[in-house]
C-alpha cells in the first residue's frame, strides 16, 4: 500500500464536522449565524448561481472558519434595513 504524500506549505482542508467540534463560540450558536449568513449570501450577484445547498455550506464554512461574526451580520443586516440580530 503506498503512503499518502505530505505536501509542505500546502494547508489541509478541514471538514466541516470538524470545523464545528473546534468552533470556539458553541456550535449551536452557529447554526443561527449560519442562517442570517445564507440569507445575506443569496441577494448578493456573484452568488446568484449557487444552489440552495452551495450556499449553506458556504455560509456554514465562513462562519466556522471565522471569517464572519455577529459584527459583521449586524452589518449586513443594518445596511439591507433587516433590523439587527438577536445575539445568542
Amino acid at each position: 500500500m503506498a503512503k499518502k504524500e505530505v505536501v509542505k506549505g500546502v494547508p489541509l482542508a478541514k471538514t466541516t464536522e470538524e470545523m464545528i467540534l473546534n468552533f470556539p463560540r458553541g456550535k449551536y450558536s452557529a447554526i443561527p449565524m449560519a442562517a442570517l449568513w445564507v440569507k445575506e449570501l443569496r441577494k448578493r450577484e456573484e452568488n446568484r448561481h449557487l444552489t440552495p445547498a452551495e450556499l449553506l455550506d458556504l455560509a456554514v464554512r465562513e462562519v466556522l472558519g471565522g471569517k464572519v461574526d455577529w459584527k459583521d451580520l449586524k452589518k449586513a443586516a443594518a445596511a439591507n434595513g433587516d433590523g439587527t440580530p438577536a445575539k445568542v
